[in-house]
């Protein structure tokens, strides 16, 4: 069976990668989407938060295995979508579980200003499926900084602020089909 195709959607907290991979991967007939959290959630004793400097080991590791995870799934005919926080300079462990197998990357980074990103996860606090997930304002700054600070080509970028989360994710999977996001 021929791999499917891998998307890595990423972006800072609060900018809607949870709520628009589901629907990314609906739009493909055969599709899986995983939740690349769920590996840091699995970490028990001696876990590291995973946006401190000291946790870039740890984060590796956890990283590498979400990638195994997700190259298995798309070597198998899956049209694969991955959701996190996945900076630039850890794309190099998808390169390297998924090369092997020939599979391509396609990485998006959704983008919304920071006030709405702050607002967005003050918000979900009260959200049953967001229990749990990152609302401290000055680390959320922190890592929507990061991404802002890379040099990342434009295409890889998706406006994430203004319109409907299904927009998005047409958007998101129409571009995916046609190689934009391609590393």
């Amino acid at each position: 069976m021929p791999p499917g195709q891998l998307l890595l959607l990423t972006g800072s907290p609060g900018c809607g990668k949870t709520t628009i991979a589901p629907l990314v991967a609906d739009h493909a007939p055969l599709s899986v989407c995983l939740d690349l959290d769920w590996f840091f959630a699995k970490l028990r004793s001696g876990a590291l938060e995973p946006w401190r400097g000291e946790a870039h080991q740890q984060n590796r590791v956890v990283l590498s295995a979400a990638a195994s995870a997700v190259a298995t799934f798309t070597a198998g005919g899956y049209f694969t979508v991955a959701d996190g926080i996945l900076y630039p300079f850890m794309l190099d462990l998808f390169v390297n579980a998924c090369k092997p197998l020939g599979i391509e990357l396609n990485y998006a980074v959704l983008r919304a200003p920071l006030p709405v990103v702050l607002s967005r996860v003050q918000l979900r606090r009260a959200e049953p499926q967001h229990t749990g997930a990152l609302a401290d304002e000055a680390v959320v700054e922190n890592l929507w900084r990061t991404f802002e600070d890379h040099d990342l080509d434009a295409r890889h970028r998706v406006d994430a602020a203004e319109r409907s989360p299904e927009e998005i994710a047409e958007e998101i999977y129409r571009r995916c089909a046609a190689g934009v996001f391609l590393l």
